[in-house]
């Protein structure tokens, strides 16, 4: 998938940092001194009959499996794999961004996120974050807003 491609024929105004190769939102944070609270983490989920999802939550909170089953209406989910997670996004675990998604995923934002004007996430590749305005990507997938994270430092 190409992301700038995506972003610019949605006419969705962007910016990339450039960074280190990080997997995790905490390295990523460190690698470009963008707080943590200002980071979210675009995570895949597959439910009870292998069907994936996705949830976004800020890059402080996790996401809780019982509120996002819940929201779901799944009777369990877990994390996918790297490999479904690169499958049915088009993007490497740790560099997926909220929107430009291979297939067209249900797509689960916590509502935490929307608390920010902007904020950073995957940018396509693992050594990349881009920053898009959080009405853009609501726009760009639909989500369905709900309270998924849970706090495990101040989120």
């Amino acid at each position: 998938m190409n992301l700038t491609a995506f972003l610019r024929q949605n006419k969705v105004e962007f910016e990339f940092v450039e960074k280190k190769s990080t997997h995790h939102a905490l390295e990523a944070s460190k690698a470009t001194d963008i707080p943590l609270g200002k980071i979210v983490k675009t995570l895949v989920f597959v439910n009870q009959d292998s069907k994936p999802l996705i949830a976004i939550v800020r890059a402080d909170c996790s996401v809780s499996r019982h509120k996002l089953e819940f929201c779901s209406q799944s009777k369990s989910v877990k994390i996918a794999s790297d490999e479904i997670a690169e499958k049915v996004t088009g993007y490497p675990t740790g560099g997926i961004p909220p929107v430009g998604h291979k297939k067209r995923l249900p797509v689960y934002l916590d509502q935490q996120v929307l608390s920010n004007e902007c904020v950073w996430s995957g940018g396509g590749t693992r050594t990349r974050l881009v920053k898009l305005k959080v009405q853009d990507i609501t726009k760009l997938v639909a989500p369905q807003i709900c309270d998924i994270s849970t706090q495990p430092m101040e989120c």
